[in-house]
């Protein structure tokens, strides 16, 4: 199967987790401070790619990170998420607990 070229992938993430955290276009772009909704329909139809620092910005207003919307496959979304949450003594037993599982 082809691979999903970046943007086309960047846009479809970005309305997932705008409609997942519940949010329509207006709310999402005033949570991120973003003054005409206008660009994030550009940005979810892809003919416009957001930066990296906006990608940011909307990713905190969605409740997501900024890897989980610019990760390879869809399924590692909810790992890399709870990852990127979690705290440094977790990330610790996680570590441990990879190194001794046969991968």
């Amino acid at each position: 199967m082809a691979r999903e070229p970046l943007d086309t992938l960047v846009s479809r993430r970005l309305r997932e987790a705008r409609i997942a955290a519940g949010l329509t276009m207006r709310e999402a772009a005033e949570s991120a401070g973003i003054p005409n909704h206008s660009l994030l329909v550009r940005y979810e139809n892809g003919s416009t790619i957001p930066s990296l620092e906006r990608l940011e910005v909307l990713a905190t207003a969605y409740h997501t990170t900024l890897a989980a919307i610019l990760a390879e496959r869809d399924e590692a979304i909810a790992l890399i998420t709870a990852i990127e949450r979690a705290t440094p003594a977790t990330l610790q037993r996680l570590l441990a607990a990879l190194k001794n599982a046969e991968l």
